[in-house]
């Protein structure tokens, strides 16, 4: 649903970034095609060996950033902090009174590129 929902035509100023990482520069330029047809920006997460930048528990996990911010979110990455924080997201969900909203989700997965950027 969310593809479905939320792409915007190129240039549109709330328009989301999607980051895909992969070994192939051919491979990524057709799913970067993909990407944008579906109306979302496109941000190159490197080679495959980078691609735990967009692991749960990192700034760029199911945040809805724009490019700026998604290529600023990949770089403050944490490998060493990732599966803490992920963790920590997790229990979270797991208190949670009633399931959370796809907003409440966001800002929750927000709160984790919030902290890393300080």
């Amino acid at each position: 649903m969310f593809l479905v929902h939320h792409g915007k035509a190129a240039n549109s100023p709330d328009r989301i970034a999607l980051s895909i990482a992969g070994d192939s520069e051919q491979a990524k330029k057709v799913v970067g095609g993909i990407v944008n047809e579906t109306g979302f920006d496109v941000v190159d997460g490197g080679k495959l060996a980078d691609s735990w930048r967009l692991q749960p528990g990192t700034p760029a996990y199911c945040t809805e950033l724009n490019s700026e911010e998604l290529t600023n979110a990949l770089k403050i990455a944490n490998k060493d902090t990732a599966a803490k924080q992920r963790d920590e997201i997790m229990q979270r969900l797991v208190n949670a009174d009633a399931p959370l909203t796809h907003d409440q989700l966001l800002a929750l997965n927000r709160r984790t590129f919030d902290k890393n950027s300080n």
